[in-house]
């Protein structure tokens, strides 16, 4: 029972400790090393400020959590605030359990991480004094109460606020720490191999398995030429991954410059809409024969190119992420989500990743041609037919994009269907799970495939208006067909960059669970019990 009693005599001394000042941002000592950083050097009062508090543990100490078990004391921290500033959410990264004596804990033992977020009054007029007061309990062989007082101020200032280099690389550090999807820490190595796999897996998405498959009968018609075989297939994963870094780059460029953006979203502009309505019109005519082609996107590409096929392959590569940017697959949400706040080191590997499990497949029907001749029949008038047959989701595509289109123009009124959709409003939700009732959010937008697919498929089913009805799940739709920064930044505080995302509070608690991005009304019946 020695530890218990330490633990005791531990927390009297961190009762006592209350009174104890200490003005630092930093705090050391033998057993915990404690640290605040800011995401601005500056106060706007019209964007909310984060910071994060790091908790280094050494030598085998542990300090506890907000539920420290069978007994312990929580770590704490107390913000002093100017009046009319609102501290909106906390979280702590994942804790993970300690047995002492057949006593169980819970905490952590190497590092932890504490987030806020906190919003300024929109009238403040001078500089912003804020005070942090910090107390936890180490404990190893025996307890021993720590204390930090953080005080600082921050200049006003009416310029947009970017985060500091300091704030992106400890952010980022401290994103496997937390649990972004159903509890689980998010590692680099698992966030690149989710990054391939979300790549590959995208080639099976309604918007480009079309094209896949028109490529491999046109290959199946060819004759074999090994080297401009390999060449070919060289070029075209260099066309995808140049166009995957592209995009990457402009989401850095605007990420950096304060803008909330994501995966998809060059969709948000019409004339980009209009620009892709163009060449599925093309590659539907041309997959009907009214354009007589070997391979719609390597024609077009051609063309530039004088029939050069290298420069034909690089383009296809590079338009085929373009035909792509309406779909997303699974895993890719959790991969593009880590971009959001992942250092240059880190960022790049991911859509490299991306872009190589995008290109395998074509990469390997070039490859591999005589494999495709295993197994396809001999060419006939059956590949006539087979390729009227992909014209329809083609020509179905052609006119969702042309509705798109329509919707990002005229911006009609949304009907709701049987259920009651709410827009999304923060506030509206805060409160709601302030008062411990089920909310269920869908970000969305009308350009994005895989959100109209799981709409049809189960949001709108009637197993899920059941389960809505059944536990009065209060309903948000975050549309995101035009550029809207303010769920933009609503998905980036989910950790998310890319839709569809699918957040479900069952009502007992703060923690939210983020559903599958391809949803079925099985797994919705599953996350919503």
């Amino acid at each position: 029972m020695k530890f218990f009693h330490c633990i005791i005599l531990g927390c009297l001394a961190f009762f006592a400790s209350c009174n104890v000042q200490a003005l630092e941002l930093s705090r050391r000592t033998d057993m915990v090393d404690v640290e605040l950083v800011s995401a601005f050097n500056a106060v706007n009062p019209n964007q909310n400020i984060e910071f994060l508090i790091r908790f280094n543990m050494k030598n085998g100490w542990h300090i506890f959590a907000q539920n420290p078990g069978e007994i312990g004391m929580p770590t704490q921290v107390e913000w002093q605030l100017p009046r009319g500033y609102d501290v909106l959410e906390t979280s702590w990264s994942k804790d993970k359990p300690f047995e002492n004596e057949g006593i169980i804990q819970y905490g952590y033992g190497d590092t932890a991480y504490y987030k806020t977020t906190i919003r300024p009054h929109p009238e403040i007029l001078n500089k912003a004094p804020m005070k942090t007061k910090i107390k936890w309990l180490a404990c190893k062989e025996e307890c021993v109460p720590g204390h930090a007082e953080f005080e600082f101020t921050l200049p006003l200032t009416h310029q947009d606020l970017v985060p500091t280099p300091q704030w992106n690389t400890e952010f980022a550090a401290a994103q496997r720490w937390f649990f972004p999807e159903n509890g689980q820490p998010v590692y680099w190595g698992a966030v690149l191999v989710m990054a391939f796999l979300g790549g590959l897996i995208l080639n099976f998405m309604p918007c480009i398995l079309p094209i896949l498959t028109i490529k491999a009968i046109s290959l199946a018609q060819s004759s074999f030429d090994r080297r401009k075989n390999r060449l070919e297939a060289l070029f075209y994963t260099i066309g995808v991954i140049f166009s995957f870094l592209t995009v990457a780059t402009i989401l850095l460029v605007l990420r950096l410059n304060g803008e909330y953006v994501g995966w998809g979203f060059q969709l948000q502009s019409p004339v980009f809409v209009g620009i892709m309505i163009v060449i599925f019109v093309i590659i539907a005519l041309m997959l009907l024969d009214v354009v007589t082609i070997r391979n719609p996107l390597a024609n077009a590409a051609g063309r530039m190119s004088f029939n050069n096929h290298l420069f034909s392959s690089f383009m296809t590569g590079f338009l085929a992420v373009l035909i792509a940017s309406p779909c997303t697959a699974p895993f890719m949400g959790i991969a593009i989500g880590y971009t959001l706040t992942a250092p240059v080191a880190a960022y790049y590997p991911v859509f490299l990743a991306l872009g190589l499990g995008y290109a395998l497949p074509f990469a390997l029907i070039h490859l591999h041609p005589q494999a495709i001749h295993k197994i396809l029949p001999r060419p006939g008038k059956w590949m006539d037919t087979l390729k009227k047959i992909f014209a329809v989701p083609v020509i179905l595509t052609c006119i969702w994009l042309g509705w798109v289109l329509y919707a990002q123009l005229a911006q009609p009124a949304e009907t709701s269907g049987k259920l009651d959709w709410q827009p999304y409003r923060k506030e509206a939700v805060e409160q709601l799970v302030r008062e411990r009732k089920p909310v269920f959010i869908d970000f969305t937008a009308k350009w994005c495939l895989t959100c109209l697919l799981n709409k049809k498929s189960s949001l709108q089913s009637d197993e899920f208006e059941t389960l809505v009805k059944q536990r009065g799940i209060s309903l948000y739709t975050a549309d995101w067909t035009n550029n809207d920064e303010y769920i933009a930044q609503a998905l980036a505080e989910y950790g998310r960059n890319s839709i569809p995302l699918y957040v479900y509070y069952d009502g007992k608690s703060d923690d939210y669970l983020i559903l599958p991005q391809l949803l079925t009304p099985q797994i919705l019946e599953e996350y919503l019990q």
